[in-house]
């Protein structure tokens, strides 16, 4: 009789390694101490995760999504950068994950599942096409993320409390005014 497939090795294998990153970063994230976390063998893991890169990208898309989901739960337009701040200071470690990962996030060829998200409401608040709001989204999310990755590295709280205040009163002044910065072709 042929072994029977363990359906829950993939979710136990990521589990154990946000535990992990978590709890060492990077440096506690290898493959043997990924397989004794979710009980299972090295060889195991290797079978699922080509390497150690393998089973981080797995992680940092997990966040991704979760971050995401955070996002999309926004009841208007202003409360996205709210949340992907609160996100990022409540998860520090997996929002380092997302950052040592962004340049995979960042291909012309994959989807931006939160870039559009944000120009498609864009759009439906202000008229025109989601594609007239790309420019405008990602220079907000590069001011959230620098942001969000100054809140994430320690320091004083009331420098980060003006850090965070800051950032969110530009995104309101550029939402409040996106008619100046729309591109329209």
């Amino acid at each position: 009789m042929p072994p029977v497939a363990d359906k829950q090795l993939e979710e136990r294998i990521v589990t154990a390694a946000r535990q992990l990153w978590r709890e060492q970063g990077d440096k506690g994230l290898t493959l043997r101490a990924v397989a004794r976390a979710a009980g299972t063998t090295t060889p195991t893991v290797y079978k699922r995760f080509r390497n150690k890169e393998a089973i981080r990208l797995a992680l940092a898309l997990r966040i991704r999504a979760e971050l995401n989901a955070e996002l999309f739960a926004s009841s208007c337009l202003e409360e996205v950068f709210q949340r992907y701040l609160a996100y990022a200071e409540a998860n520090p470690r997996e929002y380092d994950l997302l950052r040592l990962s962004w340049a995979q996030f960042y291909t012309p060829d994959l989807p931006r599942p939160g870039r559009a998200w944000v120009s498609a409401h864009m759009a439906a608040r202000f008229g025109g096409r989601p594609e007239d709001y790309g420019q405008i989204v990602d220079a907000l999310s590069m001011l959230c993320h620098g942001t969000a990755t100054v809140l994430t590295v320690g320091g004083s709280s009331a420098a980060h409390k003006a850090m965070r205040e800051a950032c969110l009163k530009f995104c309101d002044q550029v939402i409040e005014h996106i008619e100046v910065f729309r591109s329209r072709e």
